[in-house]
């Protein structure tokens, strides 16, 4: 064999030998919080007056899509693991017969729970879809990060994340007399 392939094997057999010296946990994957759409807030037909007439809606909007990514970042100073979390939500609207703003604008919320189901946080965010003459329809996304602490022994498992469009109770009754999925 040849200096250069004794050489060669050496390092190889180095590079195992190293590899049994990483913290195996570390290198495992963790779970994220699961993102959940609520069914009843995902949608929303609002409309400019009190009648449900089809004829006076101001604009259809829908929570159409999320995604999540998350790390755990560990504070080296304190020792304390938090998840962070990166949610991109994306919304479509049509413009309805009676829109005045040439717009729909709404809210959304993004609520997380922790162990046992207790809500943590809550957040109420704006979105705001334009439409034209041309452009009755349009989308919009959204990022939102969510940082979530970790108490000794948790992981992303015992966290969920929870995404619902901001319906009043006559919409959400709506919602529930005409269910769209």
């Amino acid at each position: 064999m040849t200096s250069w392939g004794k050489n060669f094997l050496g390092l190889i057999g180095g590079a195992v030998l190293l590899s049994g010296c990483v913290d195996p946990i570390a290198q495992q994957s963790r779970p994220c919080p699961a993102v959940k759409v609520v069914q009843d807030a995902a949608y929303m037909t609002r409309f400019a007056g009190e009648s449900e007439d089809l004829a006076e809606t101001s604009f259809e909007a829908r929570l159409s899509r999320s995604q999540s990514m998350c790390s755990y970042v560990w504070d080296t100073d304190t020792g304390d693991t938090v998840i962070r979390s990166e949610v991109s939500v994306e919304f479509t609207a049509s413009r309805g017969p009676k829109n005045p703003d040439s717009a729909a604008k709404f809210n959304y919320w993004v609520r997380v729970t922790g162990p046992g189901g207790s809500q943590l946080s809550s957040q109420t965010l704006d979105v705001e879809i334009p439409f034209t003459a041309a452009k009755i329809q349009g989308s919009v996304q959204d990022q939102v990060t969510i940082m979530v602490p970790l108490k000794k022994g948790e992981t992303g498992d015992f966290y969920r994340i929870y995404l619902g469009l901001a319906v009043n109770e006559k919409e959400l009754a709506y919602n529930r007399r005409n269910p769209q999925f």
